[in-house]
């Protein structure tokens, strides 16, 4: 069988959104994938650094270094194994300075948080995905998060020791409603830093699920608590809308922490 050549450009840290993309094209039999990307090992610089654990190796075939955030086609173009049919950049602060001289497609998983970075690649790609409902612009295709079935999924031979479980950067308006929380008497599971297994993990431990999105995008935590079957205690986005999620049937809303504490009482 002719597989599908692909050359797949991404900001190589060993967790980011480019590695759910890499693991589901892994899965595939009709496709064949040669990486590019500044390499960051096993470092990420979230939290004011962190490690992924050496279980989840990150590796990429072609490694540039860190905070090379753009290259020429041509610079890359030399060392590949053969002519891609595709070049697929998955951009969350790293694509080409140039148009490849085949097929390019661009998928913008940040554009909540990098902005203007993407209005040159805009104009480079021949198809542009953006990952945010609420940041697309003329021309855009949308292509929403998601989850990844191999590791978010509800594991019923966990025991519930949590009333509610958010991982993920501790911010202001999280810190405070997860103090609310606990002085209303809810066990919290409130960490960072737990990827894959370990996620799905810590996150059946409890029965709720919750997210706060402050820049209005629609978070791969959303898909994750729900495939992994917890109650679905999210802030009100106009992204929600757009996907065609319907609050108090397929989540329960809140605008504030106060709020957000009322549904978790209630449910």
């Amino acid at each position: 069988m002719d597989k599908i050549k692909i050359l797949f450009a991404y900001r190589a840290y060993p967790f980011t959104m480019a590695n759910y993309f890499l693991r589901a094209l892994g899965r595939r039999d009709d496709v064949e994938i040669f990486t590019v990307g500044d390499f960051y090992g096993q470092d990420i610089p979230w939290n004011n650094g962190m490690r992924i654990p050496d279980k989840y190796p990150n590796r990429v075939d072609i490694p540039l270094p860190r905070g090379m955030d753009t290259v020429p086609w041509k610079q890359i173009e030399g060392q590949l194994p053969w002519t891609p049919d595709l070049v697929l950049n998955v951009d969350a602060g790293f694509h080409f300075s140039h148009k490849p001289r085949v097929p390019y497609a661009v998928v913008a998983t940040d554009p909540h948080v990098l902005g203007g970075w993407y209005d040159k690649v805009r104009l480079l790609a021949d198809y542009f995905f953006n990952m945010q409902p609420s940041y697309m612009k003329d021309g855009d295709i949308l292509l929403p998060y998601a989850y990844d079935p191999s590791c978010h999924y509800p594991d019923e031979t966990i025991e519930k020791i949590y009333d509610v479980t958010l991982f993920g950067l501790h911010y202001d308006t999280r810190n405070r409603l997860f103090a609310l929380l606990t002085e209303h008497g809810f066990q919290m599971n409130y960490g960072i830093g737990k990827i894959y297994d370990e996620y799905r993990i810590e996150n059946n431990k409890a029965w709720m699920g919750v997210n706060w999105s402050s820049l209005q995008d629609v978070t791969a935590r959303v898909f994750e608590i729900c495939a992994m079957r917890m109650v679905p205690l999210f802030n009100r986005l106009s992204g929600l809308d757009a996907l065609g999620f319907i609050e108090d049937t397929h989540y329960l809303g809140f605008s504030d922490e106060h709020e957000a504490v009322d549904k978790a009482l209630w449910a």
